[in-house]
């Protein structure tokens, strides 16, 4: 998810509800012109309309949009395909990701909006899109959206999505591509893989995490709870300050747990609970970053004193909740819920009542060590992270699962980078991919944040260009040293 709290992506209809039209069977994709974006003459804009479920094509299309870079001139390599993390996050937003890197000196660069965001008819949620101020008015908009979104509330999957991928692939007429993803966007690039092996060359999956997994690690990310000590160490070690982060952190966890901090400073309640101070820890740094470690170390110093005044402030400039995301064709949230709730594998049954849910939820909960998600407690680390927000989306029409059960994607030739800081999707989260991709090469690149493209242009491109040439790794010691 990508709110303040909770998942983070961290991003024409433009900020449209979801509008069918064309009503009528469809046997493929409709062809539309490829013609310069409006808004950057330099990128080729165009959408191809799909039936919004395959399985009755009478119910209508959605059009997805595309953006497309062409290679230089007398070069011909594998497209590279890319879709954007989130879910919810428009494709245009990340292209700068790509302009002026290895990628896109010899192949085309292909960024995809997946259903429901961007301008492929992005999903406009009031309730959910304006903000919300407390946990009642966050369920009541998330069970508001999946009724206004009626039958069709399954239908944003990244099963869907890798499906409109192809069609887009058909479109322009390559026979194979290569795939990059990051984020969010590595779902539907493993949805992908598992559908058309055909089609695929090879995957850069970066920041990536498996959502169908028996073990539900996406659904509780405990790892990114486990890493919040260790990154925090790793930038203290690196900026060269004192004290000890991994302590701090376990200090303050401890005394806001037992001692809530509430502030009122005139109309604003300020509280910094257990949850919010997880808020501020993984978000509260610079570009996304998490929280600077000296300020870690000093916020515990000046507690252990009696004084919280840094706690508020921090509180007061990272809320954990409730803003407003602006338009919908930037950010969905209402794609956001969609996607998730579709994809990721939750400890009750998609089919099962919401009391039910909430009893299997309950019991899931009770049976989880104390220490599951040190060096915070279940309670605050699960409220922060809403793992049970997807109770009350509507039960499936049809299931589409991300990736198909008994799917084997172990011969996909991938390269998986992680950055070393990244709080968002942290190594002990992405790691668990080589499950999925055995064979694959791992790449830990130092210095990097959410995802390690946009904090390292000047080498993971790079990498990530000669596997797709050679299916060989190559020199990577360019990752092992922050920029």
């Amino acid at each position: 998810m990508s709110s303040r709290r909770g998942r983070a992506c961290l991003a024409a209809v433009a900020g449209a509800i979801v509008v069918l039209c064309s009503v009528g069977a469809a046997s493929g994709p409709t062809r539309a012109k490829l013609a310069p974006c409006s808004f950057d003459t330099t990128w080729l804009c165009g959408y191809v309309r799909v039936p919004v479920d395959r399985a009755d094509p009478q119910r209508g299309t959605i059009a997805v949009a595309y953006y497309v870079l062409r290679h230089r001139p007398g070069t011909n390599e594998l497209p590279v395909f890319v879709t954007p993390g989130g879910p919810g996050e428009s494709g245009w937003d990340i292209h700068g990701f790509f302009e002026g890197t290895a990628l896109a000196a010899h192949r085309d660069i292909v960024v995809v909006d997946p259903r429901g965001s961007g301008r492929s008819q992005a999903i406009d949620c009031p309730d959910l899109q304006n903000g919300w101020h407390d946990d009642a008015q966050f369920r009541t908009a998330v069970s508001a959206c999946g009724r206004q979104l009626g039958p069709l509330a399954d239908r944003y999957g990244s099963g869907d999505v890798a499906m409109d991928v192809d069609a887009v692939r058909q479109m322009l007429g390559y026979d194979t591509i290569d795939y990059y993803a990051f984020s969010y966007g590595t779902v539907a690039e493993q949805a992908y893989a598992a559908r058309f092996p055909q089609h695929l060359h090879a995957l850069a999956i970066d920041a990536g995490m498996p959502v169908t997994d028996p073990g539900h690690g996406w659904t509780w990310s405990f790892g990114v709870a486990h890493a919040l000590p260790r990154i925090g160490a790793l930038l203290c070690r690196r900026a060269h300050c004192t004290g000890n982060v991994p302590q701090a952190i376990a200090y303050l966890a401890a005394q806001v747990r037992a001692h809530p901090i509430v502030r009122q400073l005139g109309a604003a309640r300020v509280v910094v609970d257990e949850p919010e101070l997880i808020n501020i820890l993984r978000f509260g740094g610079d570009q996304g970053r998490m929280l600077e470690p000296q300020t870690i170390v000093a916020a515990a110093a000046s507690l252990l004193h009696g004084h919280s005044g840094l706690l508020v402030n921090l509180g007061i400039a990272h809320p954990l909740c409730c803003d407003d995301q602006g338009s919908a064709a930037h950010f969905s949230q209402g794609d956001n819920l969609a996607a998730f709730c579709n994809d990721v594998d939750f400890v009750w049954d998609r089919s099962d009542a919401i009391p039910i849910r909430r009893l299997k939820y309950d019991a899931a909960v009770a049976a989880l060590p104390k220490s599951a998600a040190g060096p915070f407690s279940v309670a605050a680390w699960n409220a922060f992270n809403q793992t049970d927000l997807c109770l009350d989306w509507p039960r499936p029409q049809r299931f589409e699962p991300a990736v198909p059960r008994g799917a084997n994607l172990a011969s996909v030739r991938a390269i998986i980078f992680s950055g070393d800081v990244d709080a968002i999707v942290p190594t002990e989260i992405t790691r668990q991919l080589l499950k999925v991709f055995p064979h694959a090469t791992f790449v830990n690149v130092a210095g990097a944040a959410h995802p390690a493209i946009g904090w390292r242009r000047d080498c993971v491109p790079a990498i990530a260009v000669h596997f797709f040439d050679t299916l060989e790794a190559g020199d990577t010691r360019c990752a092992a040293k922050p920029a």
